[in-house]
């Protein structure tokens, strides 16, 4: 009895991994084993591979108007830094003025990480 499930059960997992059924045998030596063709197996294995590496990770929030984001929130804050940082020298070289520096230049920021690990955030401006 214990045969008869056994096969039973992996006919209904190669059927529902799409193996074709006229391929299956079974093996006289060890009566719970269920084989398809090594080739059928071996194509379908690689295919699943393939597509788990496709796979693009979709985060369960939005980009902030970052636009982009961050492996940790170290690099966030780096990345705030370096955007402070360009709109300051700008003004201080008197590329812009006072008023466009006040405008342009964000005065802090929110960050918020995705269940995957990643950061990203909203600059707050005046």
């Amino acid at each position: 009895m214990k045969k008869y499930i056994s096969i039973i059960m992996a006919i209904i997992v190669m059927l529902t991994a799409g193996v074709n059924t006229e391929l299956l045998t079974v093996s006289a030596k060890t009566p719970t084993t269920v084989s398809a063709s090594a080739k059928a197996k071996s194509s379908s294995h690689k295919n699943k591979k393939k597509k788990k590496k496709k796979h693009k990770h979709k985060h369960y929030m939005p980009k902030g108007n970052m636009g982009k984001w961050f492996k940790s929130k170290k690099a966030l804050r780096k990345h705030v830094d370096k955007v402070m940082k360009y709109w300051a020298d700008k003004e201080e070289s008197g590329e812009i003025t006072w008023e466009e520096y006040t405008e342009k230049c964000p005065c802090g920021y929110e960050a918020w990480s995705c269940p995957c690990g990643k950061w990203t955030g909203n600059f707050k401006y005046n």
